[in-house]
């Protein structure tokens, strides 16, 4: 079997490795626990073992494979290798990785944030085929997103662009608050993630006695937006309302964003938009109510989780294809 490219979406819990070939089918998948290491040379010792025991067991070898991409949760710096804002991998912030790399690899090896890569795969194989101006949002236990202008990823100044969680979604509340309450989930986040859902339903629950069916479904145990979404299905009040303040403040910012970048198309993802049925519809919905009117589609995510590895593995595909890149 011919391997062309690998594609590896790196998760603080779980990892997945997409072998494809030229045309970039996935020839074969593996998902792994992630190994978690302070020292980077350990990780990749590791990942890169994975992947040549991948490559073997599929009639290669690891210097057979013609690039890597690698989707990290974090910034991703490429003019300096060093990965910040990724406290699942928490790595010292000021280490070049790339010489790392180099030590287990000597092919193409393109790195970047997770949820770009996820866009580059539903751009490659999936919801955005086709589409030169667009932005994917997952909402999942947080909130990221990745933009896609005039056919390429923008990055911003410090490859740090689509950072949508910290919207503002109420200036006069947020300075009544301490920072360090958004230092981890921003305030849009915490209006519309799966997290956010489950603590707002809490604490609106810890203030009124009224019976609800989301206690009831939470079982005497954390209350998660499963619930909310459960109970909401069934009528639940508190749960509705909590829901149609959530879909009022994603529909918001989606508008926003679209008619400040004057996009096509969004691209809605991740475990949240995944697990609840009409979601998509229900935004899209929300979003059509806001003037002016503009020529927006939007659509659910189709490749899941592989997105991040397919996108990874395309984009070593692509660095390829362009002849830069390589260690």
């Amino acid at each position: 079997m011919k391997m062309y490219s690998a594609g590896i979406d790196v998760g603080g819990t779980k990892t997945l490795i997409c072998l494809t070939n030229e045309a970039g089918a996935v020839l074969v998948e593996h998902k792994l626990e992630t190994r978690l290491s302070r020292d980077p040379e350990v990780f990749f010792r590791w990942l890169f073992d994975e992947l040549e025991q991948l490559c073997k067991r599929n009639g290669g070898t690891l210097s057979s494979l013609q690039g890597v991409g690698f989707g990290f949760p974090g910034v991703m710096n490429e003019e300096t290798g060093t990965l910040t804002s990724a406290p699942a991998l928490n790595w010292p912030p000021d280490t070049d990785i790339r010489p790392i790399i180099a030590s287990f690899y000597s092919g193409m090896v393109v790195l970047d944030n997770d949820v770009n890569m996820a866009a580059l795969g539903e751009y490659y194989a999936g919801a955005a085929a086709g589409a030169e101006h667009f932005i994917m949002i997952t909402v999942g236990t947080g909130v990221g997103s990745a933009l896609f202008l005039n056919g390429r990823l923008y990055r911003g100044a410090g490859y740090a662009a689509g950072e949508i969680g910290y919207l503002i979604v109420e200036p006069g509340a947020i300075s009544a608050k301490p920072a360090a309450e958004y230092s981890e989930f921003g305030p849009l986040e915490m209006e519309v993630s799966g997290t956010g859902i489950g603590v707002k339903a809490a604490a609106e629950l810890h203030k009124h006695s009224r019976p609800s069916l989301i206690r009831e479904l939470a079982h005497g145990g954390p209350i998660r937006a499963e619930h909310v979404f459960a109970a909401a299905q069934r009528g639940d009040e508190a749960a509705t309302g909590l829901l149609d303040r959530a879909y009022e403040q994603l529909a918001a910012a989606v508008k926003n964003i679209a008619l400040t970048l004057d996009l096509e198309l969004v691209v809605l993802g991740g475990g949240v938009v995944e697990k609840n049925p009409g979601y998509v519809e229900e935004i899209a919905r929300r979003v059509g109510r806001y003037a002016p009117r503009q020529a927006l589609t939007l659509r659910q995510a189709v490749l899941g989780n592989q997105a991040g590895a397919i996108g990874a593995a395309g984009a070593a595909r692509s660095g390829l294809a362009a002849g830069i890149g390589k260690n």
